[in-house]
């Protein structure tokens, strides 16, 4: 019985890794878990002027120094966010590798009373895929930290 099980959960394994993921199938889970957060567009954000939101990188601190958006602070504790956000009558975006985790952050700011926080739509991955600019303390990089081997399948 043990041996069957570990048998099936082997090729469960194996057929989640061979699953390709699309950005069609993450926008929507997203949309579906977290319907009534806000979501801006990489091209709506690129277009702002960024001296007037405040962007929120939530990624761990390792995927942070690897590569962010300019201007990015990296905090993941919504109440930290929160915080910033009452000191400035500025808009928050979040993001992090493609828009799942900062969903999750801006849904926990919507619960704090944050009305004008957004989710950024395909987060890191996105923009790096579009030949974005990303820095790292030693300046300009086109380096962007995979997450994970699954979630890797999404950068170009």
């Amino acid at each position: 019985m043990k041996y069957s099980l570990l048998i099936l959960f082997i090729l469960s394994l194996i057929a989640c890794e061979q699953t390709e993921l699309s950005w069609h199938t993450i926008n929507a889970e997203i949309q579906k878990k977290f319907p009534e957060i806000e979501r801006i567009t990489i091209n709506e954000l690129n277009a702002k002027d960024h001296a007037n939101i405040i962007l929120i990188d939530v990624r761990k601190k390792e995927e942070f120094m690897v590569s962010h958006i300019a201007g990015a602070i990296n905090l993941t504790d919504p109440f930290d966010i929160a915080e910033i956000e009452s000191e400035s009558e500025k808009d928050v975006v979040v993001y992090c590798s493609v828009g799942y985790r900062s969903a999750a952050v801006v849904h926990e700011l919507k619960n704090l009373g944050i009305s004008n926080a957004v989710n950024l739509e395909g987060s890191i991955f996105a923009w790096s895929n579009a030949g974005l600019p990303l820095v790292n303390k030693a300046g300009h990089t086109r380096d962007v930290h995979p997450y994970d081997e699954y979630w890797g399948q999404l950068l170009d």
